[in-house]
């Protein structure tokens, strides 16, 4: 609370931008959707806090039995309810989530012991909030009826009867730039076929939140229940309010997460750590203790907790004992099958012990693997969204849809083509039948063995597989030729698992390659394909000297978006190669209010709705209204967003087989 209050001042690595967020869940169109189930409510859309509490409080005094975004206050409590319902017998303060349910019954928001399911808790404290602000706001006005909460979410058993559902949520800006979804003022809900939306009675779930008495009394927390944790927190916003300064918590585990950070904890673009305070006054730490690597940057450490419990916070502080399996020292690791997951966090914990200066590279075990390849060599990758409201009819909430891949391929002299892409532009079109067409026809010319990067496009073949098997567009004979392509790519997953063992070309994940035969410094705990790229490149001067030189785009290195030749070699100021991705152009700003760098970096952890440039990009595309050279600008830049995935395997592979070949 107290950097947030302070927003100006601290930097925040979490986006700040609600029309991202917003873009992201799905929740501009979900919220509306939501308001058409209640065509006679009034539509709070005051931005002034003080301006939408005397606009609610006169429809209330006026009768009003439904208001959106009713804006209620208590004390120093202010709450802004999705949809709040008044009638002759009770209260229903409705808070409307894209998180999707299955049905409308409430024992979904609970686990199999019976206590609240840890991805509901959220959900059920903020409507349980509400509840409580309501309660009290009411009471003091007189009106003694009771106040119960529901959450009404996107329905994972209901289908939609119609196609292009989401044309009618069109996001537009208003004259400050501010994004909004506009509805036509004559749609009804009967226009938009079955309903997609389902109501949960959350009140059962409310009463846990509020008698649980382990979840509230943290350390530093002057509380031990959810009502106590809103009390306290109303104490420090009254402090705030009088010009105190509210009081920094103890450090602990939970400071991996903050998201008031920066780069070595350093001041930068004119904003300050929040985290560094913390530590500063806490641990007294300066900033040599900073730019020590610490138990959380451990890659996958599922026991950071209680060794940080235990008052050990950097990675060089972690021994052998913390593993209950022996481990082997990383400059004796060779011959690897798949390293163990303890094994591939020894070689990080040596390296910052000083143990380990080198790079980590198993040739004896990448050799054994890669020998088995067929040539060429084929490096995919996807790009998806999975939207609450179904962007076609037969689709369900959050069904996924491929709209975009990139196919490089690498033949064993050496060529490297970028063979062929494709990105279908949606706008009422399912791109689904059309991206499995032409990946058929870019993998069906050779055998050759076929890279992905993580499991993400077996699954989402295995969502086209279950599409074609419902309804095709092809003929009989073409949908069965479809069909088993996509059988000898894929292992069956998801709702297909059992219905046909791993495919004879079965996708290789190259991610996989990487954690079980490759460490790099630079990588730190991460193996996205985002810090490995860098990484290879800077570990390899092989690579360095050829694409020094502009061959990527000429007859030599053929590229579908670069006509001119390009070097993806670029030094920074302290003689480093720089990250590739930082190379793209900056686009998207001016559209989506941040660019998709920055926004791939916020949201490629899909914690946020499905994550990811591509995915916001693209589904801005669909609901929003764009100039025509706007919407070109944006799909060119994610052609080469996605290009340059591929174009990174590419990279990985070459380096592996330049190290194999040292050997």
């Amino acid at each position: 609370m107290r950097f947030a209050l302070d927003h100006a001042h601290y930097a925040n690595q979490k986006s700040e931008n609600p029309f991202l967020l917003a873009l992201a869940d799905g929740g501009f169109q979900v919220g509306e959707m939501a308001k058409l189930h209640h065509p006679l409510g009034k539509d709070c859309k005051a931005k002034d806090n003080e301006v939408a509490l005397e606009e609610t409080n006169r429809w209330i005094e006026e009768g009003e039995s439904v208001i959106f975004e009713a804006a209620l206050k208590s004390g120093f409590k202010y709450i802004r309810v999705d949809i709040l319902e008044i009638t002759d017998t009770e209260i229903r303060v409705i808070e409307v989530k894209s998180k999707s349910v299955k049905g409308s019954g409430s024992e979904q928001l609970f686990g199999k012991r019976g206590k609240i399911d840890s991805t509901w808790r959220p959900y059920l404290e903020d409507v349980a909030f509400q509840v409580c602000v309501a309660r009290e706001y009411f009471s003091s006005r007189g009106i003694n009826l009771p106040v119960r909460g529901f959450l009404m979410c996107p329905d994972k058993t209901k289908t939609s009867s119609i196609d292009g559902l989401h044309e009618h949520f069109i996001i537009r800006r208003d004259h400050r730039g501010r994004a909004f979804c506009d509805v036509n003022s004559e749609l009804t809900i009967s226009m938009l076929g079955e309903s997609m939306m389902s109501v949960v009675d959350a009140n059962l779930g409310i009463e846990a939140v509020i008698s649980d008495t382990e979840s509230y009394g943290k350390e530093g927390w002057e509380c031990t229940t959810f009502e106590g944790a809103i009390h306290w927190l109303e104490d420090l916003l009254k402090m705030n309010d009088r010009g105190l300064k509210i009081p920094y918590l103890p450090v602990g585990h939970h400071c991996a997460s903050c998201s008031f950070t920066t780069p070595n904890e350093l001041t930068a673009e004119g904003k300050i750590s929040g985290r560094r305070e913390c530590f500063e006054r806490g641990m007294q730490w300066d900033q040599v203790e900073f730019e020590k690597p610490k138990v959380w940057d451990v890659w996958n450490l599922r026991s950071k907790r209680a060794i940080i419990e235990e008052g050990r916070w950097f990675m060089h502080e972690m021994t052998e004992d913390d593993f209950k399996q022996d481990l082997t020292d990383p400059t004796e690791l060779s011959d690897q099958d798949e390293l163990p997951r303890a094994q591939r966090q020894w070689i990080q914990i040596s390296a910052s012990r000083g143990e380990f200066k080198d790079v980590y590279l198993d040739t004896e075990g990448l050799e054994k693997k890669i020998s088995k390849f067929k040539w060429p060599l084929h490096f995919i990758d996807f790009e998806t969204t999975a939207p609450a409201i179904p962007f076609y009819k037969g689709y369900v909430p959050y069904q996924g849809v491929s709209f975009q891949f990139s196919h490089h391929v690498l033949h064993k002299d050496g060529t490297l083509k970028h063979a062929g892409q494709f990105l279908g532009p949606g706008l009422g079109n399912d791109p689904t039948y059309a991206f499995v067409e032409a990946l058929y026809e870019e993998l069906t010319q050779d055998d050759g063995s076929v890279f992905m990067y993580s499991h993400h496009e077996n699954t989402y073949l295995n969502y086209a597989h279950s599409l074609l098997r419902a309804s095709s567009p092809f003929d009989d004979v073409k949908t069965k030729n479809l069909l088993i392509f996509l059988e000898s790519l894929t292992w069956s997953s998801g709702a297909n698992k059992g219905l046909w063992d791993a495919g004879d070309r079965v996708m290789i994940d190259m991610a996989k390659l990487v954690r079980s035969h490759f460490w790099h410094p630079d990588m730190s705990g991460s193996n996205s394909i985002k810090a490995v790229l860098p990484a290879v490149l800077n570990a390899s001067k092989e690579l360095q000297v050829k694409y020094m030189e502009p061959i990527y785009g000429t007859s030599a290195m053929p590229s579908l978006n670069r006509s001119e030749g390009y070097s993806w070699i670029v030094r920074t100021s302290d003689g480093k190669v720089e990250d590739p991705y930082a190379l793209l152009p900056k686009i998207g700003q001016d559209s989506l209010g941040e660019d998709l760098l920055t926004i791939e970096r916020l949201y490629a952890d899909d914690k946020v709705g499905n994550g990811g440039a591509a995915m916001t990009a693209w589904s801005f595309m669909q609901f929003a209204q764009m100039a025509d050279e706007e919407r070109r600008e944006l799909l060119e830049a994610l052609k080469h967003y996605c290009e340059l995935d591929t174009i990174a395997m590419a990279f990985i592979m070459e380096y592996f087989l330049i190290e194999i070949s040292k050997q």
